[in-house]
């Protein structure tokens, strides 16, 4: 599961929550996404330390800041399946 499709995931997820059925959400499949984000993390940081030209640093940072994002969407998501 590449960035993308991990956003997607947590995209649909929150659809569901916001219509009443976070019932359908398994804390399981969030952690999933969780770990998987973690791992784009670990790769995007070792990107930024091979990569030679600012900009290129530049892009994958951001693409960090967006990628910290979705995982505190992604500990929030798993924080409110579970207290239900």
């Amino acid at each position: 599961m590449d960035f993308e499709s991990s956003v997607e995931k947590l995209d649909k997820y929150f659809k569901r929550l916001s219509k009443g059925k976070a019932q359908k959400i398994k804390p399981s499949h969030v952690e999933k996404v969780i770990r998987k984000l973690a791992k784009k993390e670990d790769i995007l940081r070792a990107e930024i330390e091979d990569a030679k030209k600012e900009t290129k640093i530049e892009r994958l940072e951001r693409k960090l800041d967006l990628l910290h994002e979705q995982q505190t969407r992604a500990r929030w998501l798993l924080k409110e399946i579970s207290e239900q």
